[in-house]
């Protein structure tokens, strides 16, 4: 099947117009997209991991009955999509796949992000009936980049690129229609195994292979390895075919060359349309944020979705960001590029 190469670009926002229009009235709409953190323990040892900026690492887990009770609210509250992601690895969490179950028996487009690394038959058959896509975090070509992105070895690498070949097999075994992708994040010291990664994925039989720059967080001084990618790209992309797209966030890519990495909007707009719930069952205003008391927008385990999506403390929490504490590349960047020009007064609307 064919694929959009822009599918990681933001301005999708804009196949919800009903939503943007509604926020543009004054409304309080529900969001299209929920992260859900089933827990926060993690099986790897990834050095640069964007789950940790401000939390603690801890051992939370949400339970079974509240996890439940949650996806059954977000049904309730409309949204269009739940991606099981973290935080730490979903598979962790013993329950995590009734949970994929109820949210697919519910309605919601599901997606889900995993290192790969406890990916078996079971879990391979119930993501494939139940996600609109899996992605997994691989980030290397051999064991020796692996062990310097995920802090593992050559077991742990053999292991995920095995398991990623058992989901391609079952796929097509089972005549599954769920998108498999591969993520990898680019920096110094895995951007010489690029072609190597687009070949070995290729031959795993995924869909796609996604190239991201890594986000070197350096304690919360966030910054970028701002080598000139366009190359290597390009001769991955000569790969693609037959199934088989590579991928880039070509936008992010193109603002790390930006002083103000395209923050030229004086508000965050963006989390009106994309919520995280971290695994202690607190809301935060963005996914950059889990764990940072000052972006708490409410408990789950006192309140409900409705109430605190409504609440005066989502309110005074969103009127209250300061772009200091925030990723520069966040995920709501171009999100907020696109909502801060259709919020601003136009003239001449009609001449386009």
């Amino acid at each position: 099947m064919g694929m959009d190469v822009r599918q990681f670009s933001s301005d999708k926002i804009l196949k919800h117009l009903d939503r943007v229009n509604a926020w543009l009235e004054g409304k309080n709409p529900a969001p299209i997209t929920v992260e859900l953190d089933m827990t926060n323990v993690c099986n790897h040892k990834c050095p640069e991991c964007s789950g940790w900026y401000f939390q603690d690492r801890g051992r939370d887990y949400l339970p079974k009955d509240l996890a439940e009770n949650i996806i059954k609210q977000l049904a309730r509250a409309k949204i269009r999509g739940l991606i099981f992601t973290g935080g730490g690895e979903p598979l962790c969490h013993p329950d995590t796949l009734p949970a994929v179950k109820l949210a697919c028996k519910l309605g919601l487009d599901v997606g889900f992000i995993t290192n790969g690394s406890l990916i078996n038959r079971e879990a391979a058959g119930v993501l494939l009936e139940c996600c609109t896509w899996v992605r997994v975090s691989l980030d290397a070509s051999s064991a020796r980049v692996f062990k310097q992105v995920h802090g593992l070895g050559k077991a742990a690498f053999d292991k995920v690129t095995g398991n990623i070949r058992l989901l391609t097999g079952m796929k097509k075994k089972l005549k599954s229609k769920t998108i498999i992708g591969v993520g990898y994040l680019t920096c110094d010291y895995t951007k010489t195994m690029m072609l190597d990664a687009t070949k070995l994925c290729k031959g795993l039989g995924v869909n796609y292979l996604q190239f991201r720059p890594l986000q070197i967080h350096n304690r919360g001084a966030f910054e970028y390895h701002l080598t000139d990618l366009a190359q290597n790209i390009d001769d991955c992309m000569q790969e693609g075919g037959n199934g088989f797209e590579v991928l880039c966030s070509q936008h992010k890519y193109e603002m790390m060359k930006d002083k103000n990495y395209g923050r030229n909007y004086k508000r965050c707009y963006g989390h009106q349309f994309a919520a995280v719930v971290a695994a202690d069952a607190k809301m935060y205003l963005c996914c950059h944020m889990r764990g940072h008391k000052k972006y708490c927008i409410g408990d789950l385990k006192v309140n409900t979705f409705e109430e605190i999506w409504d609440s005066k403390q989502r309110q005074i929490v969103s009127e209250n960001i300061n772009f200091k504490d925030c990723v520069p590349l966040c995920r709501g960047n171009t999100f907020n590029q696109i909502l801060w020009n259709i919020k601003q007064p136009k003239e001449h609307v009609n001449f386009l």
